[in-house]
């Protein structure tokens, strides 16, 4: 469990009522991981979402059908959310995070997730596009990406 405090002090949580914050500080967890640490690997079973507390976290992707060429899409710093396929259907992540620095994160298992949703239409729809904006960002963010590469040759 951790503090309904440390959880609003977050933009991702913003809005949320009382008993909604307290509802999620009841199924999170922190967790500590140190550098070089794989937190979740692409294509794997996604059982957990994280907030970043502190540290960093790189999300890397596949290069080849092997996995044995990653590249960095981004790097997750304190207040973002990683780990959103744990929450959205098939539940499988769609990257790896691995940590390039000592990190503490929270820990929200998405079972746990879902089962508060289920009971909580207004948590379950505010967390729905809060996460579709994390994707819908991190999505303009890959599209600048690729078109600086296009640019640059």
């Amino acid at each position: 469990m951790v503090a309904p405090e440390t959880l609003q002090d977050f933009p991702f949580f913003a809005g949320l009522s009382e008993i909604q914050l307290k509802s999620l500080s009841i199924i999170a967890n922190e967790v500590s991981f140190q550098r070089g640490d794989f937190i979740f690997r692409e294509d794997q079973p996604a059982h957990s979402m994280y907030l970043l507390l502190e540290g960093w976290v790189d999300i890397i992707i596949n290069a080849n059908a092997q996995g044995t060429r990653q590249e960095l899409v981004t790097t997750r710093t304190p207040g973002d959310i990683f780990g959103w396929s744990a929450v959205v259907e098939p539940y499988v992540y769609t990257a790896s995070a691995v940590c390039a620095s000592p990190a503490k994160a929270v820990d929200f298992k998405g079972s746990d997730l879902l089962a508060l949703f289920e009971m909580d239409a207004r948590l379950c729809c505010l967390f729905t596009k809060r996460i579709c904006q994390v994707v819908a960002d991190r999505l303009q963010a890959t599209r600048l990406q690729l078109v600086s590469l296009f640019l640059a040759h």
